[in-house]
């Protein structure tokens, strides 16, 4: 960042001088009748825009600078002859790049055809007083561009423009859900209990109630709650919370998208899936394919197709592509022998896992990497999830699928689980398992339990990560570069 303490200090002496002179450097109001985008050349139509002053050149009694504001950059002409003297001096003496200014003229090209704004007014709307960063050469370091976002946003108008897709993105997941009659609703960030995925959570303490409650893993709990309560179809946008790893795909603060259907299944769950990535991809990039390359993945530069309908592999199908092992056909004994072959590493290890965590060690090692295209990855084994309702015709699997896209895990589905009795059963075998193997897996919510003995119809469950749809949509491989304000050491 640019930290010239000379500019500084005279940007400070400018606006000492103007509140002397009984200027006020900060006014409180300025009427805007256009935006840069809509200003066509209409020699006759006056507009008034306001907004940053970018570049400046003075030259002589005319002078030229380029304004930006939300629509975009358009360049000013200042003129001696038609500002007037006191005008035209006060503009080169007081106004610096970084200030923003009000402006009221008329359009019209320039003699190599750029639309121009010859000024007749001006006004200073907020004197800037530390410098513009140089674009080029301010910042280099991406984690100074994140943790002073504002700056990133001023120098880099492609970054806004990533922001802009997301709020886009995010308004037509709501779209097509309330389009497909779900309800939007809200669930507690800070929970007594948490529960609906494997993670570690962050604790806080209620003072008022002398209790640690946990900032939301999943809405997963509450949502179901929902149904059991006649609501056959919600949705929530929502921020969840994992105190876990940080890299390019991971945030400890992301935001979901949760939506549960009752007298559906993981079927109608891929079909919502692909109508939310079909539908967000069409409107705002008015196209189903796009480019994506990520430099440090082997997949290199790819056109990954978002049309519908996507690819469908079991993970046991992919693990016998990808390793060459029939997991499908052997018993936990002789999977644990053909894992240990395959990887002399496992060894040691391979006698703890079970035939479920085994099939899930060599899908999630050796098979993720190789999905590129919009793949859902069907029928977990059971051991990955309490939450799902067992296969119809494998029991030792359940009804889950997660999307992958470029080897990225997108989301997570399932058909799901409303036996309360098998339900409780489950969640107190994990609790079992917690206590003896100290397994991070979430506690048993008996309030949960207590809702579906009443009854929950059968549901289909799906979760979609919203930074990751983002990723995507505008060809970014860091979700850093997707959320405004990452957290940072």
């Amino acid at each position: 960042m640019v930290n010239d303490t000379n500019v500084i200090s005279v940007r400070k002496e400018k606006r000492t001088e103007l509140i002397e002179q009984g200027i006020n450097p900060y006014p409180y109001k300025y009427t805007v009748t256009h935006h840069t985008d809509k200003i066509k050349e209409v020699a006759d139509e006056e507009v008034s825009i306001a907004g940053r002053v970018m570049t400046k050149r003075n030259l002589g009694k005319l002078s030229f600078a380029h304004l930006r504001d939300q629509g975009g950059d358009i360049q000013l002409c200042f003129d001696q002859n038609t500002l007037g003297i006191d005008q035209y001096q006060f503009y080169k003496k007081y106004i610096d790049m970084g200030d923003f200014i009000g402006i009221t003229g008329t359009s019209f090209r320039t003699q190599t055809g750029e639309l121009t704004i010859k000024v007749k007014k001006m006004e200073l709307l907020t004197k800037a007083i530390h410098p513009l960063p140089d674009k080029y050469h301010g910042i280099t370091d991406k984690g100074v561009l994140y943790r002073h976002r504002s700056l990133d946003l001023i120098v880099n108008p492609d970054v806004q423009s990533i922001f802009k897709k997301r709020s886009q993105a995010i308004q037509i997941v709501r779209d097509v859900l309330n389009n497909e009659g779900f309800l939007e609703v809200e669930i507690p960030t800070l929970q007594p209990i948490y529960g609906g995925a494997s993670a570690r959570p962050f604790s806080t303490q209620v003072n008022a109630l002398g209790k640690e409650v946990y900032l939301s893993i999943s809405p997963e709990m509450y949502l179901k709650r929902l149904v059991v309560g006649g609501f056959e179809r919600v949705y929530t946008i929502c921020k969840n919370f994992r105190n876990e790893g940080i890299d390019k795909t991971h945030n400890p603060e992301f935001t979901m998208m949760e939506c549960y259907q009752a007298f559906a299944d993981y079927h109608d769950m891929m079909a919502i899936t692909e109508k939310i990535y079909e539908t967000v991809f069409s409107q705002i990039n008015k196209s189903l394919e796009l480019n994506f390359h990520d430099k440090n993945s082997s997949f290199g530069a790819v056109n990954l197709s978002f049309k519908s309908p996507w690819k469908r592999e079991s993970m046991l199908d992919l693990v016998g592509k990808v390793t060459g092992i029939d997991a499908k056909s052997l018993s936990e004994e002789q999977l644990q022998k053909e894992v240990t072959e395959y990887n002399e590493e496992m060894k040691q290890f391979a006698q703890n896992y079970n035939w479920g965590e085994l099939v899930q060690y060599l899908f999630e090692n050796y098979c993720e990497k190789t999905l590129v295209q919009p793949t859902f990855v069907i029928d977990h084994p059971k051991e990955s999830s309490p939450l799902c309702k067992a296969h119809r015709t494998d029991s030792r699997l359940i009804e889950r699928f997660e999307p992958f896209v470029y080897g990225m895990e997108i989301g997570n589905a399932y058909s799901e689980l409303n036996d309360p009795v098998l339900q409780r059963a489950l969640l107190e075998d994990q609790m079992k398992q917690r206590e003896s193997t100290g397994k991070d897996v979430y506690p048993m919510d008996e309030d949960f339990c207590y809702a579906i003995d009443h009854g929950m119809p059968p549901t289909g469950g799906l979760g979609l990560g919203i930074d990751r749809l983002v990723m995507l949509l505008t060809a970014q491989t860091s979700i850093r570069d997707v959320i405004l304000f990452p957290l940072m050491k």
